[in-house]
């Protein structure tokens, strides 16, 4: 079966409520800039600017940190065997590997990856390999044979807070 993850986001909310926020501040500049003679020097009000759009622009650029990274996890080397599985395992593509492995056989499972922007605020990473769902939550094979759970996902969602802290401190830029 299949295996689907969905991230949501309140990104439209939030840079609506940035977008008025920095529309009253600027009326403010102008009428201090007018009344008092204040000077706002035009980079500053540029620098403000910026965040117009932000929570969207982070989002985005932290769905694509999780696309890549998900792909970095089946093909990283750390998925060590386990006592229900304690072999040696020859892949279908002729390839024998012990502990720790990577969990990329043929490509297949890696290959089914979709992204789909469901809408602006939502995104959905599909892995349509009818094995996707029994690698990650484990399953049995057709001899019998448990095979453990290799939950590439959770290392990408135990990591996607920070990255998004990240990104919104460099104000969601590149």
């Amino acid at each position: 079966m299949a295996y689907q993850l969905r991230f949501e986001s309140n990104a439209f909310e939030a840079d609506s409520m940035i977008g008025k926020a920095l529309d009253g501040l600027m009326k403010v500049s102008r009428n201090a800039r007018r009344m008092a003679g204040a000077k706002v020097r035009e980079d500053e009000v540029n620098r403000l600017m910026t965040l117009r759009g932000v929570c969207q622009r982070t989002f985005e650029m932290a769905m694509d940190w999780a696309d890549a990274d998900f792909d970095q996890q089946m093909a990283s080397s750390k998925w060590p065997l386990t006592e229900a599985w304690p072999n040696t395992t020859r892949r279908k593509n002729g390839e024998v590997v012990s502990s720790p492995r990577d969990i990329i056989d043929t490509g297949a499972l890696l290959q089914s990856k979709k992204r789909d922007p469901v809408s602006s605020s939502i995104t959905e990473f599909i892995w349509e390999d009818e094995v996707a769902e029994g690698v990650h939550d484990g399953m049995a094979a057709k001899n019998g044979t448990k095979l453990p759970a290799r939950p590439w996902t959770e290392p990408t969602l135990d990591e996607i807070e920070g990255i998004v802290e990240n990104m919104l401190r460099q104000g969601g830029r590149r």
